[in-house]
């Protein structure tokens, strides 16, 4: 380890304190005296550099969490602008042509501001873009839905966006376990009409689904919206199903998951489970299938009569 500059400094200073006569003299023990300078120099000017990156770590480490805590330095979403023009709206503006599509998808005024607060969120990747947003209202109206289920809600831009093709008095069944996420939306859901259709579920999924089951209400939904945590889509898909009417439909977010399900080398268990549900949904004879490349891959399964 090289010493800093201000060791080799206060060394030479020191060692010219010596009497020369001292260390003709008694040179043993004026290299012991040398040595022992030494020594004690540079454990000072260590000692002094421990303590200073130990304050340095202690300081960055608290901005972070009161950062983290209070919001006013967290660290916020920052989209990736991709320039081959795959993926979400938001991470393709640098390609004219997701710009010009993006141009063109207008929306609720009120969920555009959802939107846009989502995207400022540090985990805003996980709000789904305009083009999803409409794609959703557009299927619930043609459906002529009366019942509809979002799973994985976050700040509930998905939800808005199905509860606007719903008539009044029909609903949004909406699945999610977090009550800070989900609470971002809920003055917007009021300021743009909606509240009235969205009904909020907050424990897991898959328990919401089951009840509903258990209740009877199995075959008497329109649609089902999955966007949630990818190693439960499997479980989602089959218990969906069921609650599906003839001609229903499932529609799954994210089935391209950025390129990675195209990928063999890449075996995480987000990109293995969106692969295996791609593949039960081709082979599934209870459902036409069909995977698009929107945004980040949209997958639409619709229920086939029994018979088919």
């Amino acid at each position: 380890i090289k010493a800093p500059e201000s060791i080799n400094s206060a060394l030479c200073i020191t060692s010219r304190q010596y009497d020369s006569r001292a260390r003709v003299q008694y040179p043993v023990q004026s290299r012991n005296w040398i040595e022992q300078g030494k020594s004690e120099i540079m454990d000072r000017d260590w000692r002094l550099l421990v303590l200073g990156a130990t304050a340095a770590g202690l300081v960055t480490a608290s901005s972070f969490y009161l950062g983290y805590r209070f919001g006013k330095y967290r660290a916020r979403f920052q989209p990736r602008y991709r320039s081959d023009g795959f993926g979400k709206s938001y991470e393709t503006q640098l390609q004219p042509l997701s710009a010009y599509v993006t141009r063109h998808n207008t929306e609720n005024a009120v969920l555009s501001q959802l939107r846009a607060l989502s995207l400022e969120h540090q985990y805003g990747e996980m709000t789904s873009p305009v083009e999803v947003g409409k794609l959703l209202t557009i299927l619930v109206k043609s459906l002529n839905s009366k019942k509809v289920i979002d799973i994985g809600v976050f700040t509930g831009c998905s939800a808005f966006a199905m509860a606007l093709g719903l008539p009044d008095g029909c609903q949004v069944v909406a699945c999610d376990i977090s009550d800070e996420y989900t609470s971002l939306g809920k003055p917007y859901w009021e300021e743009g009409g909606v509240s009235d259709k969205i009904d909020l579920r907050l424990q897991p999924a898959t328990k919401t689904l089951q009840e509903l089951i258990d209740g009877g209400e199995s075959g008497t939904y329109d649609l089902l919206f999955i966007d949630a945590d990818k190693p439960n889509y499997g479980k989602y898909y089959e218990l969906g199903l069921q609650l599906l009417r003839t001609g229903g439909l499932v529609v799954v977010d994210n089935a391209l998951w950025d390129g990675r399900v195209a990928n063999p080398q890449v075996q995480d268990p987000n990109t293995t489970a969106i692969r295996k549900l791609n593949e039960t949904m081709k082979r599934d004879t209870r459902v036409e299938f069909v995977l698009l490349k929107i945004a980040d891959g949209i997958a639409i399964a619709q229920k086939l009569p029994p018979w088919e």
